[in-house]
């Protein structure tokens, strides 16, 4: 589903659009590391690597924001029935962990956003409609594993921050939290 974003003058000419696994998964992957592996605190190694994929992906919601049809922006909502597979899930203390047992789960992840076009509401976007599918889904909790600066625009959007967690490898020098959203 194609989407024309003209929510704001910087925003012209950019498409939102929905992609189910496989399409454009090769292309996300590669449009997640080259958007991370240039950034302060992450695991050089890790970002050499062609494609930041997973098998989360397979079943996973993804959205892709275009201009010219090369990706800008992308992201990926996931449901869990437990969080045997939330992604950094074994990173989460037991304390936080009884927040969301026996519930149904979203986790959001995999936000990147192209530093050209940072700071014009891609982020906020692609938040929204993921937390718009969790509800629509059905999901009763959602989790989210922020950097930093991601902390103040998830707070807006209703999470609560749960905790700083121990760095992820992926970005060793990086802090690492936990937020949650209950629906």
């Amino acid at each position: 589903m194609t989407h024309p974003l003209t929510r704001s003058p910087q925003q012209a000419g950019l498409e939102l659009l929905e992609v189910d696994y496989p399409e454009k998964i090769k292309e996300i992957g590669r449009f997640r590391i080259k958007g991370w592996k240039m950034e302060k605190g992450v695991d050089p190694a890790f970002f050499s690597k062609d494609t930041w994929i997973d098998s989360l992906d397979q079943r996973a919601n993804h959205w892709v924001i275009t201009k010219n049809q090369q990706i800008v922006a992308a992201s990926r909502l996931s449901f869990h029935d437990s969080l045997h597979d939330v992604p950094y899930a074994d990173f989460m203390k037991d304390e936080h962990k009884r927040l969301v047992e026996n519930r149904r789960i979203a986790s959001i992840n995999r936000l990147v956003v192209a530093p050209d076009y940072r700071g014009i509401g891609l982020s906020g976007l692609l938040d929204q409609v993921r937390i718009d599918r969790a509800v629509a889904q059905k999901a009763e909790v959602i989790i989210a594993f922020p950097q930093l600066v991601r902390l103040e625009p998830l707070k807006k959007k209703g999470f609560i921050l749960i905790d700083q967690l121990e760095n992820i490898p992926e970005m060793p020098e990086r802090p690492f939290f936990l937020m949650i959203k209950n629906l």
